[in-house]
């Protein structure tokens, strides 16, 4: 079976309103009576995601980023969920899954920090990473039509929300941010500032309803570094108050 083909304009504003996208961290646990509510909204995963057997709901899309490997996506492709648009972001020549759209990704040097939000402007660039899954994909929904985004799920600490005790990535190394140079969580730190930025000055608006969020003021964590020390990148909500209190409209 080949690749299933991305027409970029095919998926061009084909939604509106709001998209939560769900990182992999174990501060879901904290929030599972909540995330059934998620049923009847826009979702977006990530990665690793079809492991964590308690997720309450069928996301609407789920995305996975820097995985080359067919093998690889074949262990996150979630043949039980049923209606879920799967993509992957990955590099011109990278190994592509029948089960995915193959979304051409950037070169790694070509950063959000530094070249912007990609597909700001109505004009297709292909999708440029942010360091972290969550804030690449942010993109993606912009570029379908989405204005207002709701993260989850980034702390950027040890273990995920189906195994918390986990120290090692899906490739058997000890890839987490906090076992990497500090330099890496100042990149995210850095991406994740450019598309606020970015965000708001065309209209939309993004916050993080992860507690304890590695990106929020609520984050406890700090590196020794004081280059990444500062956390309040994206204003916090909290999850029950954006599903049940008012929440801005765009």
């Amino acid at each position: 079976m080949e690749a299933l083909t991305f027409n970029p304009q095919e998926w061009h504003n084909i939604a509106s309103g709001r998209l939560f996208i769900l990182g992999n961290g174990p501060s879901l646990l904290t929030q599972t009576s909540l995330l059934q509510e998620l049923a009847n909204e826009a979702t977006m995963t990530c990665n690793g995601m079809p492991r964590w057997k308690q997720l309450p709901f069928e996301p609407t899309y789920h995305t996975a980023t820097d995985i080359p490997f067919h093998q690889w996506l074949d262990n996150i492709k979630a043949p039980h969920w049923k209606d879920t648009v799967r993509f992957a972001c990955q590099r011109i020549g990278q190994e592509e899954h029948e089960d995915f759209y193959t979304v051409p990704m950037a070169h790694d040097g070509i950063q959000v920090h530094s070249f912007g939000m990609a597909c700001m402007n109505g004009k297709w660039e292909g999708m440029r990473t942010a360091r972290t899954t969550p804030l690449t994909v942010v993109q993606l929904g912009w570029w379908m039509g989405y204005r207002e985004f709701y993260m989850m799920g980034i702390e950027q600490t040890r273990g995920y929300a189906w195994n918390p005790a986990a120290v090692m990535g899906h490739n058997n190394r000890a890839e987490f941010p906090i076992d990497k140079n500090p330099k890496y969580l100042l990149g995210i730190q850095k991406c994740a500032r450019q598309i606020v930025t970015d965000i708001e000055a065309n209209g939309g608006k993004i916050y993080d309803c992860t507690p304890d969020g590695f990106l929020n003021d609520n984050c406890s964590y700090r590196q020794t570094v004081n280059s990444v020390a500062q956390h309040n990148i994206l204003e916090y909500r909290n999850l029950s108050e954006v599903l049940h209190g008012a929440v801005l409209a765009i």
